[in-house]
């Protein structure tokens, strides 16, 4: 019966030594070090935070469903058009938390634009103001 114990016992160590598996992904740039700010606290004051490099998290609740070149961020209801300017892209299954470096700039959307989000499965969307962040680095934590 000792030498059963031992073995479970060494088997338990090396369960609790062994190193976790990373599931995050990371898409563009290497990811900045530094505390990641709630979408919703810049949202709040989105207008002094805007022209600013940000790092900020929050939930993925859509992504584009042509190339994955753009997604939606939430947090808290406040939420914020991510994107890639086609020069990295994400799974268009992307799902779960996000974290994302990149500036903060609000666009107007022109009745083009918009049309051309909902084609590309963002729901309705509509001409007029938009906060988007132009990212050079998303890490998606499924």
């Amino acid at each position: 019966m000792q030498p059963l114990i031992l073995s479970l016992l060494a088997a338990a160590a090396f369960v609790v030594a062994a190193p976790a598996t990373a599931t995050s992904l990371t898409y563009g740039s290497a990811m900045p070090e530094g505390k990641a700010q709630p979408i919703a606290a810049v949202m709040a004051d989105a207008d002094a935070q805007a022209g600013r490099t940000l790092k900020v998290e929050g939930r993925i609740t859509q992504v584009c469903q042509k190339t994955g070149c753009w997604l939606m961020l939430d947090n808290a209801g406040q939420g914020v058009r991510v994107r890639t300017q086609h020069e990295f892209f994400v799974p268009k299954d992307a799902s779960g938390q996000a974290i994302v470096h990149g500036e903060l700039k609000p666009t107007e959307l022109t009745e083009a634009q918009a049309r051309h989000y909902v084609d590309d499965g963002s729901g309705p969307s509509t001409p007029g103001r938009e906060w988007q962040i132009l990212a050079t680095s998303i890490v998606i934590n499924p």
